[in-house]
């Protein structure tokens, strides 16, 4: 058994599969998919290699937020860093593909078939790896203030300003801001595309926080950044 499954009360309702534009897309065959068809990409690898060295730096027990989690390209280093987790998705195929980092097949199913019998997405609480599951938005997660040491939020930037605007990116930033107490790890393509998300929009929407690290991706227009405390 690599992991135990324990069922929290019921949060929220399962994403309708009609919803297949922006980052509602991930469902099905995509989400299966989405790992294969990255990983052997330098835009992964290089990303990868620099949020996990970010994750490296944090104390053992720190309490992280992942959001959104996808299949979970992060969770295995939270384990070997001794870090808690949660991860939050809009889509429960994609927290299916999470599960299935850190679990067994058959665990996962027994997961599925409970959520699936109850017409929603059930938080799947992983005990022996001091991790959660659980559905959600990244523009209002619905945790306490100040509830996370540290908030990661890799490849979502360029959905939110392509739904919602500048307004949304203000919005996910100062949602951040919110329920996180030390770091804020972001990915955002600065320049050069329809979707980009400047460096002014995202100052604009800090509050007693600033860039504290900024590293060059794959691209020179491609940074993952650290937010902290100002």
């Amino acid at each position: 058994m690599t992991g135990t499954l324990e069922y929290l009360p019921p949060a929220t309702q399962l994403q309708p599969q009609a919803l297949q534009h922006g980052a509602h897309k991930y469902h099905g065959a995509i989400a299966e998919g989405y790992d294969d068809k990255r990983k052997a990409d330098p835009k992964w690898t290089i990303e990868q290699a620099i949020i996990e060295d970010m994750i490296a730096e944090l104390p053992e027990g720190s309490e992280i937020l992942d959001c959104p989690v996808g299949t979970g390209r992060f969770l295995e280093c939270y384990v070997a860093n001794k870090l808690n987790f949660i991860g939050m998705d809009i889509s429960g195929d994609m927290l299916v593909q999470s599960a299935l980092k850190l679990m067994t097949e058959d665990q996962v199913a027994m997961w599925v078939q409970a959520s699936n019998e109850r017409n929603t997405v059930l938080p799947l609480k992983i005990t022996d790896k001091n991790g959660v599951l659980v559905t959600g938005s990244i523009l209002q997660t619905g945790l306490n203030d100040k509830s996370v040491d540290v908030a990661i939020a890799c490849r979502i930037t360029r959905w939110i300003i392509g739904e919602h605007g500048p307004v949304g990116i203000v919005a996910m930033l100062r949602e951040l801001q919110r329920v996180a107490r030390q770091k804020i790890i972001i990915t955002a393509r600065v320049e050069g595309h329809k979707f980009s998300v400047t460096r002014h929009l995202i100052e604009s929407a800090l509050n007693g926080w600033r860039i504290s690290r900024d590293e060059e991706g794959y691209q020179t227009a491609y940074r993952i950044l650290m937010l902290e405390p100002a």
